[in-house]
């Protein structure tokens, strides 16, 4: 039989038993990125070199064959490339990403941990969120460093973007225990999140500006999860208007998603072990 992290019902306990846990946490993190680059001759290198490769495909592209011009008033600066503003949006994506798309089978292929060994479930999802965390802020970080070589200087607000980037993990971790519950319940779901990843892609401004958008569909931007911290942490780097007023009205809903996405895993982790 095993445990969950935390009281039941009680998301208090959540942030106890996650220090309580942080060992093993860290572990489990660094042997899932581990995995990624395993046999892998460059080993944590790639951690560096596969953004980078990525950041010089979409700026040679999207720059220079397709030759697309961002015209988006909110930057400050108008110097900024049109690779780099793509990376960052696609950046903050994989975060969320990878939550909707490895959580749903995160506790159905781990069949040992639910039925041989006393082990806090609630853990798995988290470690697919950290890790999709560090990816991204390593890819976020290799975005503010070619913005100060290549265009000179960044947004004053630039170390604020940890915020948004917060927000938007807890909220994939949230989004990830309900995955996660709702994946040992129901295995289509690991078919129907890479196209509702597909989709959510899509209806952000990551791969264009919002001010593209008809005005009549601009509204719907705002319901997708990836709008807030994408146009926030663009702002916060290359200089332009963002509101903290949002941005603190999107973390709490980030926080509630978070919280009641854990008590919807324990509310369901009681019939895991007779499901599998």
């Amino acid at each position: 039989m095993s445990i969950g992290l935390g009281g039941r019902g009680n998301p208090l306990a959540l942030l106890i038993q996650a220090k309580r846990y942080r060992s093993l946490i860290y572990s489990l993190v660094h042997r899932d990125i581990t995995m990624r680059f395993r046999q892998s001759a460059f080993s944590f290198l790639w951690l560096v070199l596969q953004p980078l490769f990525l950041l010089l495909v979409y700026s040679f592209v999207f720059q220079v064959v397709m030759r697309v011009r961002w015209q988006d008033a909110a930057f400050s600066n108008g110097n900024v490339p049109v690779g780099l503003i793509l990376f960052t949006g696609l950046s903050v994506y994989t975060l969320l990403a990878d939550a909707l798309i490895r959580c749903p089978a995160i506790i159905s292929s781990s069949t040992s941990y639910v039925k041989k060994v006393v082990f806090p479930l609630a853990l798995l999802p988290m470690i697919v969120v950290f890790s999709a965390l560090v990816l991204a802020a390593i890819a976020l970080a290799l975005v503010v460093l070619i913005s100060i070589g290549f265009i000179g200087h960044v947004s004053m607000w630039t170390p604020l973007i940890i915020v948004p980037l917060l927000a938007l993990a807890c909220m994939a971790l949230g989004i990830g225990w309900y995955m996660a519950a709702l994946g040992v319940y129901f295995r289509d779901i690991n078919q129907i999140t890479p196209f509702l990843s597909t989709i959510l892609l899509f209806t952000a401004p990551i791969c264009y500006p919002k001010t593209m958008v008809p005005e009549q569909f601009g509204r719907l931007l705002r319901f997708n999860p990836l709008t807030i911290p994408v146009e926030t942490i663009r702002a916060m780097i290359f200089g332009g208007d963002f509101s903290f007023d949002v941005l603190g009205i999107y973390c709490l809903i980030a926080a509630v998603i978070m919280v009641t996405g854990y008590l919807f895993f324990q509310k369901l982790r009681v019939g895991f072990a007779d499901v599998l």
